[in-house]
């Protein structure tokens, strides 16, 4: 096929595109799928889309804990999952549909961007074939809830695109709203547009058109400041980070993930799942050094090449910012990689695309150019579609995981998670022991463990990781949930432990519900009620300063 006509560059761009994930329609439930589409109840009840607006991420889930020190606000991907669920229910084929739209829109999108400015239908082509099948996208196509990614990415495009056209119009300001009102979705969809504000507005001028600064920047900063009041209102506060120590530690992983990202966006290995967490755990001086050399002379270089190729040092821009808060999340059990390359990719690809003129005067010969970009684009390709295999269910996903890095503690923990929930405590308990072996500073993998014996009926085998985690986690609220499997671990019939354990699991996290209706059954509805409210009694005669966290509850059962 001549590619002489835009039509055909689309039509080969939407074909490469969906072959190389077209097995996305085998792939299951995964990771946190679950809880939104399968165990929630959020999206399946329209009558709830006003709470989704007014409430933050996890709301959708069926885990939800409540405000967080890092928090979300991300009403326009939960509203997609509404519409999904409206359309299939619980099943995927909907969910993964409207996934490889969007992704279809954002290749769409970064062709029309590129030759808006470089006017090269080959050149644009090239650079968003790259990012159609690059192989660290999938986690943010593929993988269903990785959706505010490629939504962010489809309306911040669509946002540049409009405000590219105000600028060539002699009355610009229908497309400088439309570009606002874009520039708004893309931040509802993911806080990271933010990031990109600043590139938006000293971007490059699309051809036979002048850059027009009040066009560029009444958009954006209405974009921002809508944004922020609705996030600030509905969450609180900004709810980025935990603490100073939290910020210090990102700031030392930051380097490094940078170079990381520099260096499996150019050459990408095999994707997995990863955890920057573990990985990043124990980074020595020299890799910080390294990220921080690799950044500049990316920083340096872009910098050199502003005259010759101003896209492709544009980009650079681009490509950094967004990368900057994954360096919080690189400090928390929150896995993933891939997904925060999407925004930066788009970069990457115009980059690529401005780069292909000073291509063609080393290499003259029109075939060899060809060759090597096809050869480049199904070496991707061939990645990307085994990305995809990756995903089609917790096993294959986490076992990718762990073959990739058997040393990292998440893969095992993740997958013995899984098999806990889907009834299989006897698979889950090898995982979830390693796990907590190789990271035992994670409470969660030792109280899944803890779980999985209560599930198999070995009281002593829950009683021994109950008695590890109250020693090991003493004095944090994640004490607590060993407290509650102590009572759950209980072979025999003893009040006092009992009432004991619930109380120091309700001292240790106020109000959880979990202790709160155990205790209550034990003071209002077991058998041995009345001993059980002595035993009470007498803890707190022994520790009147227990008094307030278990009066709520021991004063109704007196009642």
């Amino acid at each position: 096929m001549k590619l002489d006509s835009t039509p055909r560059a689309l039509a080969v761009l939407v074909l490469v595109t969906v072959a190389a994930t077209a097995h996305r329609y085998a792939n299951d439930l995964v990771f946190d799928d679950v809880a939104v589409i399968a165990e929630g109840s959020v999206i399946h009840d329209p009558g709830r889309l006003g709470a989704i607006w007014t409430s933050h991420t996890m709301f959708a889930s069926a885990a939800d804990p409540g405000a967080q020190p890092i928090d979300t606000y991300r009403p326009v991907p939960i509203t997609l999952f509404v519409i999904d669920a409206a359309i299939s229910g619980r099943a995927p084929w909907a969910y993964h549909t409207t996934n490889l739209l969007l992704h279809l829109g954002c290749v769409l999108g970064v062709f029309f961007v590129a030759m808006a400015w470089l006017d090269d239908r080959m050149a644009a082509l090239y650079g968003a074939l790259v990012f159609a099948v690059h192989p660290w996208a999938v986690e943010a196509h593929v993988w269903i809830n990785g959706r505010s990614d490629p939504a962010c990415l489809v309306f911040t495009l669509l946002g540049m695109l409009a405000l590219l056209e105000a600028e060539r119009r002699s009355r610009p300001w229908a497309w400088a709203a439309l570009g606002a009102a874009s520039l708004l979705l893309g931040l509802l969809s993911k806080e990271v547009a933010l990031l990109v504000f600043p590139a938006l507005l000293v971007m490059p001028a699309a051809q036979r058109a002048t850059r027009r600064w009040a066009v560029r920047f009444v958009p954006l900063v209405i974009a921002s400041l809508a944004y922020l009041g609705a996030r600030v209102a509905v969450l609180d506060g900004m709810r980025t980070h935990r603490d100073g120590a939290m910020l210090e530690e990102a700031a030392a992983h930051l380097p490094w993930l940078l170079a990381d990202a520099v260096r499996q966006t150019l050459a990408p290995a095999r994707p997995y799942l990863r955890s920057l967490r573990d990985e990043y755990a124990d980074l020595a001086t020299w890799q910080i050094g390294m990220g921080v050399a690799i950044v500049g002379l990316v920083i340096v270089a872009a910098w050199q090449a502003r005259k010759r190729a101003p896209v492709a040092a544009w980009a650079a821009l681009w490509f950094f910012p967004p990368l900057v808060p994954i360096a919080i999340l690189s400090t928390v059990l929150w896995p993933g990689f891939g997904r925060y390359l999407y925004v930066p990719l788009a970069g990457f690809a115009w980059a690529l695309a401005a780069l292909v003129p000073h291509v063609r005067t080393q290499i003259r010969e029109a075939r060899v150019r060809v060759g090597l970009a096809t050869a480049h684009v199904v070496l991707l390709a061939v990645l990307a579609a085994l990305y995809t295999h990756d995903w089609r269910d917790d096993e294959s996903l986490y076992g990718a995981a762990i073959e990739a890095r058997p040393d990292v503690a998440m893969g095992h923990g993740w997958l013995g998670m899984a098999r806990l929930r889907e009834g299989d405590p006897r698979g889950a308990l090898p995982p979830l022991t390693r796990a907590a072996e190789l990271d035992p500073s994670t409470h969660r993998y030792l109280a899944a463990a803890g779980r999985a014996y209560v599930a198999l009926g070995d009281r002593a085998g829950a009683a021994r990781v109950a008695a590890l985690g109250i020693r090991r986690f003493h004095g944090t609220p994640e004490e607590a949930s060993y407290h509650l499997l102590a009572v759950n671990a209980m072979e025999a019939r003893d009040p006092s432990r009992a009432v004991g354990h619930l109380v120091r699991c309700l001292e240790r996290w106020p109000d959880r519900p979990d202790c709160v209706q155990a205790l209550r059954f034990l003071l209002e509805q077991a058998p041995d009620r009345d001993e059980n409210r002595a035993a009470l009694e007498a803890l707190l005669e022994r520790h009147p300063e227990l008094a307030p966290v278990v009066r709520p509850y021991s004063a109704r059962s007196r009642t």
